[in-house]
């Protein structure tokens, strides 16, 4: 069998598009044809173009809440899965969405699996959203497995809003403090620097550390902008060339005081949770594991998955292996014990998984309510430091002349 990219249309001469497997050429004719469309072209799909059928329009995260939560709804309600399918192709508005659904529609039509049309689109539809439907399939509850992916994916709206917060907010921040202190040192300080050079006053302790600041910094203005993106690039660059620069890079995450261990409970967030949801959706632990491994957004929480897949193939459980990795709380480890214990495995972590979702935010929360204000004091500092360099010497001048 082979995958062909086809363009066709039914008798009203409604044009479809997409992705379908054959034997050759007659045979997706005939394919199409008992589904009541006529084939007007196609041809050998590449690895490349069979990732996706659809056009370049992105298709947003809250497209697919919105998807999910109505074919949870008309499942539950009785409509079979080509009649969901179809009037969600009405529904929708976004025209990449629409080729979808009515791809996936012909090809479920043709004698596939709804598992192996999503799998089709895969820059829409992710491997785990993939999973979950097919735990559905297995077990007859559809409705339910496009509920869990809904939950999942509020949840990770919720979950990208608190990453912005722990990570753009305080960049953009400093940002905005870095490009005032260079301006700060680097133009108006000279131009002070300048005059007071011109007075030959004797110049107080803080007037020259603020004037010989002021010197390096115009001095070295563009190596200064130019060092946190070189820094940001290097970082970049390294972990895309070596894996143990990446591996590294993100267990030091973990150290950054603060910081660190907000970063730590967002990665064991996202694994507690893909578990939880997967394995209440009827996947393997192995499988699981196997999942979740890409989702946690660190590589050294991976690197500790991994060994627990291993762990759970070899006959082990999933705590032996995580019991080496300083990241696992004994809380989490505490939870984890009793869900191998009871055989709860998914109840422990979505335990695990909602405390986190209440500790993140009170930890962002505090982290900003010491952040913010620490910056103002500084800048006060710094502009008071600035202020009192320049206005000493002047102040000292009126003296004497007074």
């Amino acid at each position: 069998m082979s995958a062909y990219r086809y363009r066709a249309v039914d008798k009203s001469g409604y044009s479809v598009s997409g992705t379908m497997e054959a034997s050759d050429l007659s045979h997706l004719d005939q394919l199409l044809g008992e589904v009541g469309y006529w084939l007007i072209e196609a041809k050998p799909a590449t690895k490349a173009k069979n990732k996706s059928t659809t056009g370049s329009t992105k298709v947003s995260r809250r497209d697919l809440l919105e998807l999910c939560s109505a074919m949870s709804a008309l499942l539950e309600a009785g409509v079979t899965i080509i009649d969901a399918l179809q009037t969600m192709n009405k529904e929708t508005d976004n025209e990449t969405l629409r080729r979808a659904l009515e791809d996936i529609t012909v090809n479920i039509e043709a004698g596939s699996t709804l598992t192996e049309s999503l799998e089709r689109h895969p820059k829409i539809f992710s491997k785990q959203i993939s999973n979950l439907v097919k735990a559905g399939e297995f077990s007859g509850n559809l409705s339910v497995s496009f509920l869990e992916v809904m939950r999942h994916l509020e949840w990770v709206d919720e979950l990208v809003s608190d990453l912005k917060q722990v990570s753009i907010y305080p960049a953009m921040v400093l940002f905005a403090v870095g490009a005032f202190v260079l301006l700060l040192f680097g133009f108006v300080v000279p131009t002070f620097a300048e005059l007071l050079t011109q007075l030959d006053l004797e110049l107080p302790l803080v007037t020259r550390l603020v004037m010989s600041a002021g010197d390096f910094v115009s001095a070295n203005w563009m190596f200064l902008l130019g060092a946190p993106i070189l820094m940001v690039a290097g970082y970049l660059s390294g972990r895309k060339s070596s894996e143990r620069f990446a591996l590294n890079a993100d267990k030091l995450k973990f150290h950054i005081p603060i910081v660190g261990d907000i970063l730590r409970m967002i990665s064991l967030s996202r694994l507690t949770h893909n578990m939880s949801m997967l394995m209440r959706a009827g996947v393997a632990m192995q499988q699981a594991l196997s999942l979740s491994r890409g989702l946690v957004g660190n590589l050294a929480v991976a690197e500790a998955v991994k060994d627990a897949e291993i762990a759970v193939t070899d006959g082990q459980t999933v705590s032996s292996a995580f019991r080496k990795y300083p990241f696992f709380s004994p809380m989490v480890m505490r939870m984890i014990v009793v869900g191998e214990e009871t055989g709860t495995m998914e109840k422990s972590m979505d335990h695990v998984s909602r405390r986190f979702d209440n500790e993140i935010p009170r930890r962002i929360e505090r982290l900003m309510s010491i952040l913010e204000p620490t910056i103002i004091i500084a800048l006060i500092g710094l502009v008071g430091t600035v202020a009192m360099a320049i206005f000493l010497p002047f102040m000292e001048l009126m003296g004497g002349i007074l």
